[in-house]
């Protein structure tokens, strides 16, 4: 038998003049943000869907959308410290107050005029309001705690005194600082004291009697506000009256008459930390929602947890380290909060010096993700005909989430998601170009690009896309504008050469308006494509 050796394989000699094999490109998908603005994930290890940056979106169930712009609705004397609204059946009064006067702001003529004043002479423009009906009308209350109770019955302002008609006895009016309604009677407080004070059912006058809260509290301070909590969205027997002091204690009571021992009962006192103001407050359903030092609490939470762990229980725990510091040094106003239905939002005034930027902060309320808005000075929140607004410290009244710039200035929005490793952890990484997919049906020039290694700096601001003003009802020319500019959403999706290298990465998207037309854009999702390099040593 003859043995023959066995074949080699032929071992290929590179000459030297033959490319390097390029390692093939990767994909990867980043979902829009509908986590919303999150940061207390593990920066070595974030949930999908959440952003370190989001400013001038808001969050929706299937992604994040353009915020609209703001417009200059009215213009008052001094800087804007209180709106608040009125309404009997179809009739709907706004109104506007400043240090010294209440506006009647209903229907404006020029917003670069100030109206006449409905009020002057007063001391305090930061009111306690209240809309309270009886047998008689439809009436709202406005308190300041340093000037007579101001009474409106759908016509007329009535200042309510110990001798006017009506009338309220028992306590200075002019004293009582906060006004809220329980059980058919209205509550008041008194002015650094820890006393409240109520009046009879279905009465917006007569003898006010005391209750006091001088045992109830423990840390001092005084009684800030009152407020209704009900254990289901409903109003009924299972309702309790929340008293909340200075120092962030709430006294929660039960019954339907404070004067009755068989009929008044005190549930508990539970510690929420500091509140950031006597209107910073929600209801959500049947919970009573307040903004404090830790962000907003629960009351339901509040009850059911320590106040060391109460955090975690915070509508806010997702931005808990930017709410908190805000909190430290927002001091010089009180916070507001303002529910919003018809656009299924909550926002959250952050009212800074005089001459800060000024932003504001607004929750989904149905995923409760938060973002944020900046170039809005939220002194003051209102809601009139279906509509948000806002006071600011330029004395003037903004309709938000009108037209698609801020008064005449354009506004960008910023997305910058959080880093990750892409599925290739420890490996060095070149992101090659990204694409950014949109639902739309106004014009957009985004800017798509990426940042690494957990950089927070963000790339140059794009340009505003050419402007849709032609197409605005009343602006346009009629047979040349397009007036259902608005109506039909496509989807826009281009790759853009990005060129960033680094071992974790984050999406960026950027889109600036400037132009009268309501943006109409949702961002749905990101892709990138991506080369692997060495291992980061």
């Amino acid at each position: 038998m003859i043995v023959r050796p066995k074949k080699r394989a032929p071992v290929h000699k590179f000459s030297g003049d033959e490319p390097t094999p390029k390692p093939q490109a990767q994909p990867f998908s980043f979902p829009a943000p509908i986590r919303g603005w999150v940061l207390d994930d593990s920066l070595a290890n974030p949930q999908a869907g959440g952003a370190s940056i989001l400013d001038n979106w808001i969050c929706t169930s299937t992604g994040i959308r353009a915020r609209g712009g703001k417009q200059k609705y009215a213009t008052l004397d001094a800087a804007v410290s209180s709106l608040f609204t009125y309404k009997s059946g179809v009739t709907e009064t706004f109104f506007g107050a400043t240090a010294t006067k209440i506006y009647d702001i209903t229907t404006i003529a020029d917003p670069d005029v100030v109206p006449s004043a409905a009020i002057t002479g007063q001391t305090d423009g930061y009111y306690s309001y209240e809309q309270f009906g009886t047998a008689g009308g439809d009436y709202l209350y406005a308190v300041n705690g340093t000037d007579s109770p101001q009474l409106y019955d759908g016509s007329a302002w009535t200042a309510i005194t110990g001798v006017s008609s009506p009338a309220i006895t028992g306590v200075t009016p002019s004293e009582l600082s906060h006004v809220w309604s329980f059980a058919n009677r209205l509550f008041f407080v008194r002015k650094d004291t820890k006393t409240a004070w109520y009046l009879p059912v279905d009465s917006i006058g007569g003898a006010a009697s005391e209750f006091s809260l001088a045992g109830i509290f423990k840390k001092g301070g005084s009684l800030l506000f009152g407020a209704t909590w009900s254990l289901d969205a409903g109003d009924g027997l299972d309702d309790k009256c929340v008293f909340v002091s200075t120092e962030g204690e709430a006294a929660v009571y039960e019954g339907t008459n404070p004067g009755s021992a068989s009929t008044w009962g005190k549930v508990g006192v539970y510690q929420i930390t500091k509140p950031l103001g006597k209107n910073a407050t929600m209801q959500a359903g049947g919970d009573l929602l307040v903004a404090t030092e830790l962000g907003i609490v629960p009351i339901s939470e509040a009850v059911r947890r320590d106040v060391a762990s109460l955090s975690l229980g915070a509508v806010s725990s997702k931005i808990a380290p930017y709410w908190q510091k805000q909190a430290g040094v927002l001091s010089t106003h009180p916070w507001e909060v303002l529910k919003w239905p018809q656009k299924n939002i909550m926002i959250v005034s952050q009212p800074a010096s005089d001459t800060d930027e000024g932003s504001c902060l607004v929750a989904n309320l149905q995923t409760g993700s938060w973002s944020r808005i900046t170039g809005w000075v939220t002194r003051c929140l209102g809601y009139f005909d279906e509509y948000g607004y806002f006071g600011s410290a330029d004395s003037a009244v903004y309709k938000m989430e009108v037209g698609g710039s801020d008064d005449g200035a354009n506004y960008t929005c910023t997305y910058l998601g959080q880093h990750e490793s892409l599925g290739a952890v420890g490996m060095q990484k070149t992101i090659t170009q990204a694409r950014a997919s949109f639902q739309s049906s106004t014009p957009i020039l985004p800017k798509v690009s990426a940042q690494t290694d957990f950089s927070q700096i963000t790339s140059g601001i794009p340009a505003s896309p050419i402007s849709t003003d032609i197409d605005v009802w009343d602006v346009g020319k009629w047979d040349i504008a397009k007036w259902d500019i608005g109506g039909a959403v496509t989807t826009n999706s281009l790759w853009t050469s990005v060129g960033k290298t680094g071992h974790v990465v984050a999406p960026e998207v950027q889109l600036t308006f400037g132009y009268a037309a309501v943006p109409v854009v949702e961002l749905v999702s990101i892709d990138v494509e991506f080369h692997v390099g060495a291992r980061v040593a």
